[in-house]
């Protein structure tokens, strides 16, 4: 699971992310020292239409 550190540990550092196993995951989030992290999901760029310009 990953997760988003919220304090300094002896491993991380504030807004670091890493991966660590569920059952540490949820010790950390469950005493306050990280939130789990969703990355966010990414878009799709529509493509532009073409503008007609009459000449």
């Amino acid at each position: 699971m990953k997760i988003k550190y919220l304090k300094i540990m002896h491993n991380a550092n504030p807004g670091e992310v890493r991966e660590v196993t569920d059952f540490e995951a949820n010790i950390l989030i469950k005493t306050g020292v990280a939130e789990a992290f969703v990355e966010p999901k990414k878009t799709t760029p529509k493509p532009k239409k073409e503008v007609k310009t009459e000449e």
